[in-house]
C-alpha cells in the first residue's frame, strides 16, 4: 500500500514518513506540490496525503490537477492544514478531497482517517465488480418495469445494486454514490405510471414534503431528479429494512419494543401533524428501522395537507379501470400492499390500516393517523394484523368491528393495552385520543413504563 506525501515543511515530511513506513506502509514523499504532481502520475500511489499551503503549487492546485487524470481521480486525497476555519475545509471538499487533518494531529487521528478512506475505497471497488458495468444489464429482462431493468446502470451518479423493497407504485433499490463515498435508497417510479399525470404528481408531491419535514425520525430526502422516462426519490438506506420485514422474520415484539416505537414515531408525526399533514398510509411496511431499532417514518405519497387541501395525487378525471386491476392485482399476492387511487376513486391507503373515515371517503384529520398506528401496534404485540380475508371482509371489519382483545389471546399481556388499543381504534374518529402523544403517553403507562 503506496502513500504518497506532498509537505513542504521537511521536518514534518520526515516524522510523517517514519511513522507510516513503520505502520508498513510504502511511502514516497514530494517537498512541494509540482513535484507532488509528477510522483503521482509516476509512482500511482493508493493514498495522497498533501499540505495545502506549499509554494509553486498549493495543495488545492494538486488536487484539480490530479483530478484531470482518470487514473488518479479516484485516490482517496486527505489534506493537512494549519487552517482550522470551516471555510478552508468547505472548499477542500468540495474540490473533491477525501478528508481534512488540522496541524497539530495525533497519530491516532492520522491512522484513524488513513483507515477510513482506504475502507470507503475498498468498499467502493467490492461494489463496483460485484455489479454490472455502468449501463449495462443483467440476465435476460428488456422491460424497465423489471427490477433488473435498473441493476447495474448508473444515473446522476448513483450506481444501482440491488432491489430492496417494492410497493404499489414504485420499486426501491440499494445504490451506491461514489462521488462522496455512500449507499443510498433510490425509489423509482414503475414505468406504467411515469406518463400519468396524477402519479407523477404522488411523487413530486412525496419528495416535497419529505424535504420539508426535518425530523430526526422521518427518512432525509437527498435527491429527486428524472431521468431516461424514469423518475426517482433519493433516501437514506437504512439497512435493518422495514418494520413490515422484521415481523415478517421474527414475529411479535416485546411491549417496550412496541412502546419505543410508538414513542418514536409519534413524536415524528407531531411534526407533520402540526404543520397539517396527515401521512393517510401508516402501516409496518411505511416504517424502517436502523441497526439500533431505531425508527423512521417514510412514504408520503399519500400524504394529505389539510391546510391547502394539497394531496399526494392529482384529482384528474382520467379511466381509472386499468391502474385499479393492477393494483387489486398486487393486493392480492400481498395484502399490506398500498391501493393507489385517486380520492375521487375512494379507496386510497392500505386496506388493513385504514380508518373508517377514510374507507367513506369522509375528511380525514390526525386522528385517521392514529387509528393506523393503533392497527399498527396490534401487529407488532400479536404478529397479524387484527383484520384478514379478502379485501372486502377486511374493509367492512374495519367499518363494523372492534379489533379482538389481546389480552383475551395473550393472558401476560395486560388488559390495560386493550383499553389504550381499542380508543386509538375507535370507529369514531372524535373518541379517539386528541394527538399522538396522549396516545404514546397512554401506551407506555398501560406498559408498566416509567415516563420517557
Amino acid at each position: 500500500m503506496r502513500i504518497l506525501i506532498i509537505e513542504d515543511d521537511p521536518i514534518i515530511r520526515e516524522q510523517l514518513g517514519e511513522l507510516l513506513v513503520f505502520e508498513g506502509y510504502d511511502v514516497a514523499s514530494a517537498k512541494n506540490g509540482r513535484e507532488g504532481v509528477e510522483l503521482a502520475l509516476v509512482t500511482h500511489p493508493d493514498m495522497i496525503i498533501s499540505d495545502i499551503t506549499m509554494p509553486e503549487l498549493d495543495g488545492y492546485g494538486v488536487l484539480r490537477r490530479l483530478q484531470l487524470e482518470p487514473q488518479l481521480a479516484s485516490v482517496p486525497f486527505i489534506f493537512l492544514s494549519a487552517k482550522a476555519d470551516k471555510r478552508s475545509m468547505r472548499y477542500g471538499m468540495d474540490l473533491g478531497a477525501d478528508d481534512y487533518l488540522t496541524k497539530p494531529f495525533t497519530q491516532e487521528e492520522l491512522f484513524g482517517a488513513i483507515q477510513a478512506r482506504l475502507a470507503k475505497k475498498q468498499r467502493h471497488m467490492q461494489i463496483l465488480v460485484g455489479a454490472p458495468e455502468p449501463g449495462t444489464r443483467t440476465g435476460s429482462p428488456t422491460e424497465p418495469d423489471d427490477p433488473q431493468y435498473f441493476i447495474g446502470k448508473t444515473v446522476h451518479g448513483y450506481h444501482i445494486v440491488e432491489k430492496i423493497g417494492e410497493g404499489g407504485v414504485g420499486t426501491v433499490f440499494r445504490a451506491y454514490q461514489a462521488a462522496i463515498g455512500r449507499e443510498v435508497a433510490i425509489k423509482i417510479l414503475r414505468r406504467q405510471y411515469a406518463h400519468n399525470t396524477e402519479f407523477l404528481h404522488r411523487f413530486a408531491t412525496e419528495a416535497e414534503l419529505i424535504a420539508r419535514l426535518e425530523h430526526p425520525h422521518i427518512i432525509p430526502l437527498y435527491d429527486y431528479f428524472e431521468a431516461e422516462h424514469d423518475v426517482y426519490i433519493v433516501m437514506r438506506l437504512l439497512r435493518a429494512g422495514s418494520l413490515r420485514s422484521v415481523l415478517n422474520q421474527h414475529g411479535p415484539r416485546r411491549l417496550q419494543f412496541a412502546a419505543r416505537l410508538l414513542h418514536q414515531i409519534a413524536d415524528a408525526l407531531a411534526v407533520t401533524h402540526g404543520v397539517g399533514i396527515i401521512h393517510r398510509d401508516l402501516k409496518p411496511g411505511n416504517i424502517l428501522l436502523d441497526e439500533w431499532e431505531n425508527v423512521y417514518l417514510t412514504d408520503f405519497g399519500l400524504a394529505k395537507n389539510l391546510l391547502s387541501g394539497e394531496t399526494g395525487q392529482a384529482e384528474s378525471k382520467r379511466d381509472t379501470q386499468e391502474l385499479l386491476k393492477a393494483q387489486l392485482e398486487l393486493f392480492e399476492r400481498d395484502p399490506s400492499t398500498t391501493l393507489y387511487m385517486t380520492d375521487a376513486d375512494g379507496l386510497t391507503g392500505t386496506p388493513a390500516y385504514l380508518s373508517p373515515e377514510q374507507i367513506r371517503g369522509e375528511p380525514l384529520s390526525p386522528q385517521s393517523d392514529i387509528y393506523s398506528l393503533g392497527i399498527t401496534l396490534y401487529e407488532i404485540i400479536v404478529g397479524k394484523p387484527p383484520f384478514e380475508g379478502s379485501m372486502v371482509d377486511i374493509v367492512t371489519k374495519q367499518l363494523n368491528e372492534s379489533i379482538p382483545s389481546i389480552h383475551v389471546q395473550m393472558p401476560a399481556i395486560p388488559p390495560d393495552i386493550d383499553r389504550v388499543l381499542q380508543t386509538a381504534t375507535a370507529k369514531a374518529w372524535e373518541w379517539r385520543y386528541t394527538d399522538v402523544a396522549q396516545f404514546a403517553g397512554e401506551f407506555r403507562r398501560a406498559c408498566g413504563l416509567a415516563e420517557s
